[in-house]
């Protein structure tokens, strides 16, 4: 066998002459040429592709991807994250001031500085929503009367029992533990929520909705949130209460989509499905566990402080009310001072538009404006305004109540999809619509601000002395006859008092959206459309929520 002439443990002992490790490292490179040619060759064409890969990209603006949604928080969404701008200082120092605390902003001072009577009066008005076990105790005839008037009223004794056996049937399982074994634990209420481009407004709503949550039981409520083709980081702040609201027991979906409208696609039947979408668990829970609410309430992305739901919802329950609307206000410029918004959808009891002016020239039905301008419940013909609680027995019926586009083949005019839900219930015997003209609801800051004003002390101002009278009494203040007086404004008997309800308006002013596109507003000629002549009386009580049942 041939031998080396030199080892490598030779070379390293320098047993070997510098001219002979010379003609050794030669020799070495000439047999590696090839292997180190290949190398570079290699090296080369890499950063030729790289370089020709990356000459499409702006290197002055990078990709940002934060605040995108993970497939598998949202597995509808089934398309790739977009990437989109790096946020300037200004949008990272807002992300960070909001995501610092997780609490609300603007409503957080709501009931802060409230007085000490409006504290004693929220807490007896709104104790039977307490949504905790409370031991209750029906012994005796007068527990036994109590105990049965309930029954007796449901089962249509004094209303037609035919016309509210359809409801007795979707409702009863829920009780008696015919559907899914599933334990009935008190009024249930589901929670729909439409956002886009809300970043601003999600810290106080979900603040106000925890405290309303502890107050209604987590185990009573259920939230469905639906927000699609936002633009800002509401996805990411919807993952980060998505988080909370699971970790304090709180039921919660959200779905979010990339989806917009778009330009030839018909603004009503967008914003029906858009709605409809929310409601989707309302449906999904009743199919696959048996499990029924009994209040529904709908959001817009408003500004609602913790009484003004609970304030809807007492009232939802009270008057026994299919819809049950707050009272929303934009800043009109020209006027220089809030005005009510939605008379798109609000029609008055002689079915005429309510007005964008102040509070004084809001209706033009006598008895209404009356009511209202002395912030009592009026009856509407629909309403509603950022926030309604809905009966849900239509929704559960057959054939079901929803959120739709008008019929124009049928020359059905093309109103809001809020109206028309309205007339639909109408038509199903729940016509039973109200409007809360105490709750007053803001988009932005500045409109909160102003309809919420502090209260002052006006014996330090200009010498205001109370003369006699109970210190209790709301007429007694005069920030509290005003119309932007302060949130904490005395509750009156009146407000709590039953309504008489009238008989629909044969026709209602509508004004129709007809085209599609990004239009600035109505496009069709108002018409005075004639409404269906129903068979029933829509004003009866045919699925009783009131407060006997607990």
């Amino acid at each position: 066998m041939r031998r080396r002439k030199y080892s490598s443990i030779s070379l390293l002992r320098g047993e070997a002459t510098p001219a002979e490790v010379s003609g050794s490292l030669v020799l070495f490179v000439k047999r590696k040429a090839g292997s180190i040619f290949s190398l570079l060759v290699g090296v080369l064409v890499g950063l030729i592709l790289a370089q020709a890969l990356s000459g499409g990209s702006d290197s002055a603006a990078p990709a940002w991807k934060g605040g995108q949604v993970v497939t598998t928080w949202n597995q509808r969404t089934g398309a790739q994250r977009p990437q989109g701008s790096l946020p300037t200082l200004e949008q990272r120092h807002r992300v960070f001031t909001l995501l610092a605390t997780l609490t609300g902003h603007h409503t957080r001072f709501c009931l802060r500085k409230a007085q000490p009577a409006y504290r004693r009066q929220v807490y007896e008005r709104y104790e039977p929503l307490v949504g905790y076990e409370r031991k209750r105790s029906r012994r005796g005839l007068t527990g036994a009367l109590k105990a049965m008037v309930p029954k007796v009223a449901r089962r249509g004794l004094f209303s037609g029992a035919e016309e509210q056996s359809e409801v007795e049937q979707i409702f009863s399982h829920a009780k008696d533990g015919k559907g899914m074994q599933r334990n009935y634990d008190g009024h249930k209420y589901f929670f729909a929520i439409n956002l886009y481009n809300s970043f601003d407004i999600i810290p106080d709503l979900f603040s106000n909705m925890f405290k309303v949550s502890a107050i209604l039981g987590y185990h009573n409520v259920f939230v469905s949130v639906y927000e699609n083709g936002s633009s800002d980081q509401t996805k990411a702040l919807l993952r980060i209460f998505d988080a909370l609201c699971r970790s304090v027991g709180l039921r919660v979906v959200i779905r979010t989509s990339l989806r917009t409208r778009g330009a030839f696609h018909h603004r009503i039947e967008y914003l029906a499905e858009v709605r409809n979408a929310a409601l989707a668990p309302l449906q999904e829970l009743r199919d696959a566990e048996g499990e029924l609410f009994h209040s529904i309430i709908f959001m817009n992305d408003v500004l609602p402080c913790v009484d003004d739901l609970l304030e809807l919802v007492w009232q939802s329950r009270r008057q026994n009310a299919g819809i049950t609307c707050g009272s929303d206000y934009i800043f009109h410029d020209e006027v220089g001072q809030p005005v009510f918004y939605d008379n798109w959808v609000a029609r008055d009891m002689n079915g005429t538009a309510l007005e964008n002016a102040p509070f004084e020239a809001v209706f033009r039905d006598v008895e209404s404006a009356h009511r209202f301008q002395r912030h009592l419940p009026v009856q509407v013909q629909s309403c509603w305004n950022g926030i309604a609680v809905l009966d849900p027995a239509p929704l559960y019926a057959h054939p079901h109540v929803r959120f739709r586009m008008a019929k124009l083949s049928a020359g059905e005019c093309s109103a809001s999809e809020c109206s028309l839900i309205c007339n639909d219930y109408w038509n199903a015997g729940y016509g039973r619509i109200i409007m809360i003209s105490r709750v007053k609801l803001a988009y932005d800051k500045q409109v909160w601000d102003i309809i919420h004003p502090e209260r002052r002390n006006l014996t330090y101002i200009r010498g205001y002395t109370r003369l006699g009278g109970n210190p209790d009494d709301p007429h007694s203040d005069p920030q509290d006859r005003s119309w932007y007086g302060p949130h904490d404004r005395l509750f009156r008997q009146e407000e709590s008092e039953a309504i008489n309800f009238r008989p629909p308006p044969p026709y209602v002013w509508c004004w129709g959206w007809d085209g599609a596109g990004d239009l600035e507003g109505p496009d069709v000629e108002p018409i005075w459309e004639l409404m269906p002549n129903t068979s029933f009386d829509p004003r009866l009580v045919r699925h009783d929520r009131s407060f006997t049942e607990l």
